[in-house]
């Protein structure tokens, strides 16, 4: 990603500065669809009718991007997580 930026005249700073929330998903890898959406829910909402996306979506969310109807995202109960092997950590408080 930074090389194509490069070509572009932006240096790696630039990059992680304006872009940085890409830059930092690309570290872990493409997404497996390659970067390539079509918008097929879009084009359901047009061919149906409906004034919002979220009349068509099988999992609507509000606008906090939560689940009402699965109650999701919900902090994970300590059985889940030892299934797991994962353990939290508290984040650490800065004075």
């Amino acid at each position: 990603m930074v090389k194509a930026f490069e070509m572009v005249g932006l240096s790696q700073a630039d990059v992680e500065e304006r872009f940085g929330g890409m830059y930092r998903a690309f570290q872990y890898g493409a997404p497996p669809h390659g970067g390539c959406a079509f918008g097929i829910d879009r084009v359901v909402m047009l061919l149906v009718g409906a004034k919002n996306l979220r009349e068509i979506t099988l999992f609507p969310m509000n606008q906090q991007a939560q689940d009402l109807l699965m109650n999701a995202p919900a902090p994970a109960m300590p059985k889940q997580l030892m299934e797991l092997s994962l353990r939290v950590i508290p984040p650490v408080k800065k004075d």
